[in-house]
């Protein structure tokens, strides 16, 4: 979390002995793996999804992961182990700004797991975030439209906030760029407590509110394309123009 490049992991065996008494002993029904890079070493994953169907709990299980380390195998294995929703972060549709937040993750290979999960039927979360270093309103709306290409069944969409300790924090300060140190303003969604060389806070928010209407207006155009409303506006055609017109307007 502040720097180190250590990672600790717990064996597949304790985990699922874990899972398996929080059902016998408490009636869980299901799992949430809260862990940003649950996904980190294939074979670890494989073993886990094996001993988990290997006690037969038939738990529906969902995890964050990270799309670069996921492959048609590893979803395979836990689809089949109950796994029904997958969490990406994919924090910017620029490649150079997931660059400068080193996050080493190539958008090329996003595109191709996010095709795989939905291949697979797993529901898919997408999350990003605006006001990471060289934002700009033109990355903004790259980020916007590679939201809408990759198509999830939910996204997420916050203002980058920075943990107080950790590196982003100290530059920004330094630069004078933090706009607030209340810390019960940091939810990330709300209020922007930081600034860029290119977008101050204000912006940052306008850029938050911009994609949320825009990601609605395409869910409202993805369920208009759905076969049965597309059988409706065949029945009514003028009703369907008078849908879809309204639908471009939004």
């Amino acid at each position: 979390m502040y720097g180190s490049n250590k990672y600790r992991t717990r064996s597949p065996k304790l985990v699922v002995d874990e899972i398996e008494l929080c059902v016998k002993e408490y009636g869980i029904k299901s799992i949430y793996f809260d862990d940003d890079t649950f996904n980190i070493g294939k074979k670890r994953i494989l073993e886990l999804c094996d001993e988990m169907k290997k006690r037969g709990l038939n738990l529906p299980w969902a995890v964050m992961a990270r799309a670069d380390t996921a492959d048609e195998e590893m979803l395979i294995a836990m689809k089949s182990a109950g796994l029904i929703a997958i969490k990406y972060g994919v924090e910017s549709g620029n490649q150079d700004i997931v660059n400068a937040c080193k996050k080493n993750l190539e958008l090329k290979k996003v595109e191709q797991v996010v095709k795989i999960t939905k291949k697979l039927g797993i529901n898919m979360h997408l999350t990003f975030t605006f006001g990471l270093p060289g934002e700009t309103w033109d990355t903004v709306k790259e980020t916007i439209r590679f939201a809408k290409k990759l198509n999830p069944d939910t996204v997420q969409f916050s203002i980058t906030t920075p943990f107080p300790g950790s590196s982003y924090f100290e530059e920004l300060d330094k630069k004078g760029w933090l706009i607030s140190k209340n810390y019960t303003e940091y939810d990330g969604y709300n209020i922007a407590v930081i600034r860029t060389e290119h977008l101050d806070n204000k912006a940052l928010e306008s850029a938050l509110k911009l994609a949320c209407k825009e990601w609605d207006k395409h869910k409202m155009i993805r369920s208009f394309l759905h076969t049965k409303y597309i059988k409706k506006a065949l029945l009514h055609p003028i009703k369907g123009y008078k849908k879809a017109i309204d639908l471009l307007r939004a």
